[in-house]
């Protein structure tokens, strides 16, 4: 099931029309709807909208649920998400369970994403594998480049971008998890 597929059924098993839910995320019903029919490919922050607005948490979208103890994430069997907006594709990293303190991705960030600004409560880490970030911190700029990390409040306003000509690639943290 895709995406959209996944938004619509929560949205009809909780009873939920276009319009509650365009009212409780502050997005447009036509946007929910594009969403939804799986014609559009929304940002992180706009999905972590519709999430929350349907009282549901962003990785319900991405990850089935795993039985207990099963915490192997094999390479190829990672859930993943691609924003064209952000040219920024996830790999999810670990399995949900009850009570997840953090959520540790896999990202590939190719040049030329355009950044959105964001904040929310919670910590982020950032660890450079290959390529490099620049972080956008409260007007600040940060460059990290291969083994170098980045460690920072997420309740600051905040957007990465990829600087270089090639694909960056890393692992991102986030706590509480957002995807």
């Amino acid at each position: 099931m895709e995406l959209g597929e996944k938004l619509k059924a929560v949205r009809l098993e909780k009873k939920m029309t276009l319009d509650d839910v365009a009212k409780k995320s502050s997005l447009t019903k036509s946007f929910i709807s594009q969403i939804e029919l799986n014609k559009t490919s929304p940002s992180i922050t706009s999905l972590i909208k519709v999430a929350s607005a349907l009282e549901i948490r962003l990785t319900d979208l991405f990850r089935e649920e795993t039985l207990p103890g099963d915490i192997l994430v094999s390479r190829g069997k990672r859930a993943s998400y691609y924003n064209s907006k952000t040219q920024l594709t996830i790999e999810l990293l670990s399995t949900r369970f009850t009570n997840q303190k953090m959520g540790p991705t896999y990202f590939y960030g190719d040049p030329g994403g355009k950044p959105e600004t964001a904040t929310r409560l919670g910590q982020e880490f950032v660890y450079v594998i290959k390529g490099k970030v620049k972080l956008i911190l409260d007007q600040k700029e940060y460059i990290a480049e291969e083994g170098d990390s980045l460690y920072f409040d997420s309740s600051i306003p905040h957007s990465w971008e990829n600087p270089g000509k090639e694909t960056v690639e890393g692992i991102w943290v986030c706590s509480p998890p957002i995807i």
